[in-house]
């Protein structure tokens, strides 16, 4: 392979926000160690530091630099790129303490950048990156992994500035999507997640397959054991997927559709193209149709101009026990987005407030459901996450964000069990593990590639349409 005739050297990588922003960052670290980079977790020897960041809130912009300090600090003469989210909303304006930056839309030029120590190309349009040609780093032990289908968003939603730093939807070409996830499953991943930042919008931009196209090729793979979709549109969850919820069971009975109100007024207000009488009526489809739905959603309290009587039906729609998950987010003042120049904006206090007594109110019907699964035996994940310690989850459960299964012992090898639910801690379940019929499926010594380092999930809002 050609390669770059500058110098080579070790290069560490600081991962924040989201699980896409995770896949960005195993994709341009395995193309750096293709081309003879180092990769490494020790961010002081490293000569070249690139910081992956999120730029969708205020609190991801500020954590990313709170992260840029300290890694200037730990690494006072190495070359610090800044990519991703908040690279892209400074839109080429210098960072102190940042030698390049690069945005969504540049990611293919970082081997470049950092091999000539160079400032970086000028501000670019949003984008985003996929290379199914280079594997990426797997966790001895990991049987999950993120499979990214999309790019960008067509929606504008007035609390939102993705747009602005992704750019309007790309679907990826299907047979990129299909060699990805082929190299994945080949290499002992058995959960594919799917996530972009409008999941059900795919092709949408393009002739050719839909969603569920893509889903149905995954499933028809014997090394595909669990399928989830992360990042529904309501409006875009139509019959056809409905459909394939509740036929496949690989399809693990989940799905992520985040709502971000019930309130006609404050659904209008937030340019969502669906009111409270369509989103009630998918709910009860829903509901009927794939029994035993695991529906993961979040909500933004604290909308501007959003009153008790507002507040009230997010409460209404939550107590009747729709949903598995719950998120619950204060409204977060962004100054480019359009909900930043509307009038009667809530105090801080009161979107405090109300963001509790959701979390109150979902905790109640959380722990109802979770109650009905005590004494029950279900399937159960166990694998190595992204901090190196290993977990269990149930089918009800995806990667990071829902909980797990506290098990009376964990399984010396990754793979699939079953387990008897006990009792319940919190979001978590307590159960006693006994394995499947004949050996669990064990997880390969995959060759890890060091370097893509990753602080504890963030409960935040990216990404999420």
């Amino acid at each position: 392979m050609k390669t770059l005739n500058s110098a080579r050297g070790r290069v560490a990588f600081v991962v924040l926000g989201c699980a896409k922003n995770q896949v960005e960052a195993e994709s341009m670290s395995s193309r750096l160690a293709a081309e003879g980079w180092e990769l490494t977790a020790d961010i002081p020897g490293a000569s070249v530091v690139v910081v992956h960041s999120c730029g969708f809130l205020g609190e991801a912009r500020e954590e990313a630099q709170a992260t840029l300090r300290r890694v200037r600090r730990a690494a006072p003469r190495a070359f610090v790129v800044l990519t991703g989210c908040f690279a892209q909303y400074l839109n080429g304006k210098a960072y102190p303490g940042v030698d390049a930056l690069l945005g969504t839309g540049q990611f293919d030029r970082l081997p470049e950048l950092i091999a000539r120590r160079a400032p970086g190309p000028n501000a670019s349009a949003p984008s985003g990156y996929h290379d199914p040609s280079r594997p990426r780093p797997l966790r001895p032990g990991q049987k999950s992994a993120y499979l990214r289908i999309s790019e960008g968003c067509n929606h504008r939603c007035t609390f939102c500035v993705i747009p602005q730093l992704r750019g309007n939807l790309k679907s990826r070409d299907p047979q990129d999507i299909f060699a990805e996830g082929r190299g994945l499953v080949e290499r002992g991943i058995q959960e594919l997640v799917l996530i972009s930042q409008d999941t059900t919008a795919y092709g949408e931009d393009r002739p050719g397959m839909n969603l569920p196209d893509i889903l149905r090729e995954l499933s028809s793979w014997p090394e595909t054991r669990w399928l989830r979709m992360l990042y529904a549109y309501p409006s875009e969850v139509n019959d056809e997927l409905i459909d394939l919820l509740a036929g496949d069971p690989k399809l693990c009975g989940y799905l992520d559709m985040p709502l971000q109100h019930f309130s006609d007024r404050m659904l209008k207000a937030m340019a969502r193209n669906w009111g409270q009488k369509q989103t009630a009526a998918l709910l009860e489809k829903l509901a009927k149709r794939v029994p035993g739905l695991a529906l993961r959603t979040t909500f933004i309290v604290g909308f501007p101009g959003e009153t008790e009587k507002d507040f009230q039906e997010i409460l209404a729609v939550v107590r009747a026990g729709y949903f598995e998950h719950v998120g619950v987010f204060p409204y977060s003042f962004e100054e480019r987005s359009p909900s930043a120049r509307m009038d009667d904006q809530v105090p801080t206090e009161i979107a405090a407030e109300r963001w509790q007594r959701l979390l109150d109110e979902h905790e109640t019907q959380k722990t109802k459901r979770d109650a009905g699964r005590r004494g029950k035996t279900l399937e159960i994940l166990v694998e190595t996450g992204p901090d190196g310690k290993r977990y269990a989850r149930a089918r009800h459960q995806a990667p990071e964000v829902d909980g797990v299964v506290e098990l009376d012992r964990l399984p010396e090898t990754s793979g699939f069990y079953r387990a008897r639910v006990t009792g319940i801690e919190g979001i978590n379940l307590t159960a006693k593990v006994t394995p499947l019929p004949g050996p669990p499926a064990s997880a390969p010594l995959a060759p890890q590639v060091p370097g893509a380092l990753r602080p504890a999930p963030q409960g935040g809002r990216e990404n999420q349409p």
